[in-house]
């Protein structure tokens, strides 16, 4: 009998134990949750500050380019940071492995297929690229209020950005940013008439 009831203390004790260490591990684990990038708390004021400050970044991209005549769609790997940006197309076969390498005022092209290498010294900086999220941000940073606006849902922030150049067909952008993550999922870029002209999915992407 007394056997059978150390028994039963034993097990509660350890009943009790492992409830408290779930507790704790599940604590812990929401708290790693609700920081970092999570931007679910954040004002809209507060989630533009913290995208326009990225610095650093590396993203898989899924781009769609719509033109006149035709579709095309890329799947590029793209790298930036202080140092140097780097853009490498993943897909199609056809352009697979060709790389861009901008550093020091200076375009390196790299065909790894053909093992080809061109270099152009005093290269205009190459962020002016709609492909580049970068250049979205600048942009962004930059323009006037009455040219920007930054709306939300349950889900998800929404930079949208009227771009101000004449000599350009592209008249709108769209960032959308995950409030869970505080990443960016997709980019779209619009012509006068709101036709999609690029479409960014953001497969993967690390802020650095």
């Amino acid at each position: 009998m007394f056997k059978s009831k150390q028994k039963i203390i034993i097990i509660t004790i350890i009943a009790i134990a492992i409830v408290i260490f779930v507790s704790i591990f599940f604590k812990i684990n929401y708290k790693k949750i609700n920081t970092g990038n999570n931007i679910l708390n954040k004002t809209l004021d507060e989630v533009q500050e913290y995208i326009c400050n990225i610095n650093s970044y590396e993203a898989t991209m899924e781009v769609t380019i719509n033109s006149n005549k035709n579709t095309n769609k890329y799947k590029i790997k793209q790298t930036h940071d202080e140092n140097e940006d780097i853009q490498e197309i993943l897909e199609p076969e056809n352009v697979k492995g060709i790389k861009f390498i901008y550093k020091n005022n200076t375009l390196q092209i790299i065909n790894t297929n053909l093992n080809l290498t061109k270099i152009y010294n005093n290269y205009p900086y190459i962020e002016s690229n709609n492909l580049w999220l970068n250049d979205f941000l600048e942009e962004y940073k930059q323009a006037d209020n009455e040219n920007k606006e930054a709306t939300e849902n349950d889900e998800e922030v929404v930079l949208k950005l009227e771009v101000q150049n004449e000599d350009s067909n592209i008249k709108y952008k769209e960032l959308y940013l995950d409030k869970k993550t505080g990443n960016p999922t997709k980019l779209l870029i619009q012509d006068n008439n709101k036709n999609t002209v690029i479409y960014i999915l953001y497969s993967e992407i690390t802020i650095k």
